[in-house]
């Protein structure tokens, strides 16, 4: 089971990474006020096709 915590933190550490956004957006991510991005919108998306997959 994939967690939305889990998830925040991938998606805030790769965007950093990539030095997309500043700091605020990243902590905003992390602490879940960021979740309509498009950005965690497309994550959950990821995450849920990766469970359903690897249980069939």
């Amino acid at each position: 089971m994939v967690k939305i915590e889990d998830v925040r933190a991938a998606v805030a550490e790769a965007l950093q990474e990539r030095d997309i956004g500043q700091p605020p957006f990243w902590n905003d991510i992390r602490e879940g006020r960021r979740d309509d991005t498009p950005f965690m919108v497309g994550a959950m998306i990821w995450a849920e096709h990766i469970v359903t997959s690897s249980a069939q």
